[in-house]
């Protein structure tokens, strides 16, 4: 099980990050704790909330055989490029994912994930595995890849002129573009909900009932109630629409349609949920209202625990606090490749690369 921070509204982070790079005057590989104060920009909680977690030194993160960074910089007498550099100079580099990712159930995973618009290639060689009944968010840069990325897992690019791929995208082990999957019932299982709402221009129970009515069967108009209810009321709208769904849901609030969207999008009841920016263009009380349905939706109990009958939410946001709050895990990227990747407490508090810790405390980006 992974280290959590309870996410409450007072306190969230402490107010300093510790990395860890090579002392050479300690001689190479030798750790030392470098501590930095973070902005006043992110609230701060008591230590009782802040996980133990252990640090991993550069010599430790790297593959058996290879020598440390640090030690290949000092041998040759040169400057080590940054992991950003390296990236910018278009050189190969691997991302560091966190062990206790690996200690989780993998639902969805990507081995060696590329992508091209054309002739520009958008994803580098994309490995990562995202646990089950988890909330991971994608941060980075406008332009690094991470709605393309959430994009792929649905296969919403097949709908872009001029897409190709490359690697391994899965699903409970299935390769997702393999020719045999029926793309339509594999949208099914991963709904997904857009930067912007989208209410289609027809009722409230209409709009919800939408993916059973096109999904084949007969369905009774009983049943199409009871399931408009039950996607109402999870997505914690139906007190606020019951006397009035055969009203045009276009009439609703920005943040009401969001939520119907996330209705429409678990009425078919998927196994994983996409969300790309879901509170960009929503007010602060609605977005509020939308971090707390993902906190319900991730099945995630009072304490923090998983009950194991959530859904398994992959989110996209350029919001650091919102990442902090509804996520357990995080994936850094950057120019189309996976940079850090691990528990959210880890990579906002504790992060292996100094890069990662430049990014979420504003120092670029």
């Amino acid at each position: 099980m992974s280290a959590r921070v309870h996410k409450t509204p007072e306190a969230r982070y402490p107010r300093s990050v510790s990395v860890l790079p090579a002392d050479p005057a300690a001689g190479a590989g030798t750790p030392r704790v470098v501590t930095r104060a973070i902005p006043d920009v992110l609230p701060r909680p008591s230590m009782s909330q802040i996980p133990a977690t252990s640090p991993t030194t550069e010599a430790e993160a790297s593959p058996a055989g290879q020598v440390p960074t640090e030690a290949r910089a000092e041998a040759n007498g040169t400057r080590p490029l940054s992991v950003l550099e390296a990236i910018r100079r278009g050189e190969k580099t691997q991302g560091h994912t966190h062990a206790e990712v690996a200690r989780e159930k993998c639902l969805l995973g990507t081995r060696d994930f590329q992508l091209w618009y054309g002739q520009t290639k958008a994803l580098h060689g994309i490995t990562m595995s995202i646990p089950e009944h988890r909330v991971t968010a994608l941060i980075g840069p406008s332009g690094c890849g991470k709605s393309t990325l959430l994009r792929s897992f649905n296969r919403m690019n097949d709908l872009v002129d001029g897409v190709r791929t490359d690697g391994e995208m899965t699903l409970h082990g299935r390769n997702l573009y393999d020719r045999a999957v029926d793309v339509i019932g594999l949208r099914r299982k991963i709904g997904m909900v857009f930067q912007k709402p989208n209410p289609f221009p027809m009722s409230i129970f209409e709009n919800v009932v939408y993916p059973l009515r096109i999904g084949g069967g007969r369905i009774s108009k009983g049943d199409l109630g009871d399931a408009c209810e039950k996607a109402l009321r999870s997505a914690a709208l139906w007190d606020e629409v019951k006397d009035r769904l055969n009203d045009s849901a276009i009439g609703l609030s920005g943040g009401q349609q969001q939520r119907l969207c996330i209705a429409r999008a678990i009425a078919a009841e998927p196994e994983v949920l996409l969300m790309d920016e879901p509170c960009s263009a929503l007010d602060p009380i609605a977005t509020m209202k939308i971090e707390e349905l993902i906190h319900e939706m991730s099945g995630r109990d009072s304490e923090g625990g998983s009950s194991g009958r959530g859904y398994t939410i992959l989110i996209v946001t350029h919001n650091m606090h919102q990442a902090a709050r509804v996520s357990d895990y995080t994936a850094f990227m950057y120019l189309g490749r996976l940079v850090e990747y691990g528990p959210t407490a880890s990579i906002f508090q504790n992060p292996v690369l100094p890069e990662t810790e430049q990014y979420v405390t504003g120092r670029f980006g």
